[in-house]
């Protein structure tokens, strides 16, 4: 049995949010909650599906979402936590107050990553590489 989907998407705005849809949306979920996102774009009068509301919600207007650059700590603790938990974003964000997983995700795939592969491909005085890689099972890459 599959499950219905989500809108009717005729009539549905799609691309930029406008200023006034974020009003309406922010104004909608301090006020009522947002229990169900299925429902809240037509309760709150917004032509957009509830997937479309949630992850601006979510991604964008928060209140409690941190804006601007990562702090070195907060890298670290994407890396020892990636280490740990994989590409497991939204677990990885739930230990990182106030950062989206899609934030992190993005974050690790144009900086921590590749800075880490550079470390890894820099040579120590002897001439060895100062930390080794190596896939594990669950196909995420280790650091030693």
């Amino acid at each position: 049995m599959a499950r219905s989907p989500c809108c009717d998407k005729m009539g549905l705005k799609k691309g930029p949010w406008t200023p006034e849809e974020d009003k309406i949306l922010v104004a909608h979920v301090q006020k009522h909650g947002h229990g169900n996102w299925r429902a809240l774009p037509k309760q709150a009068g917004l032509l957009r599906c509830g997937k479309s509301c949630r992850l601006r919600w979510v991604n964008y207007l928060r209140p409690d979402i941190k804006r601007g650059n990562f702090s070195r700590e907060e890298e670290d603790a994407i890396i020892d936590l990636h280490e740990k938990l994989g590409n497991r974003w939204s677990a990885i964000a739930a230990r990182l107050p106030g950062r989206t997983d899609n934030e992190i995700k993005n974050v690790w795939h144009t900086n921590l990553k590749k800075r880490l592969k550079k470390k890894l491909a820099t040579p120590n005085s002897k001439g060895h590489s100062t930390a080794a890689a190596s896939k594990c099972d669950s196909g995420t890459w280790r650091y030693t």
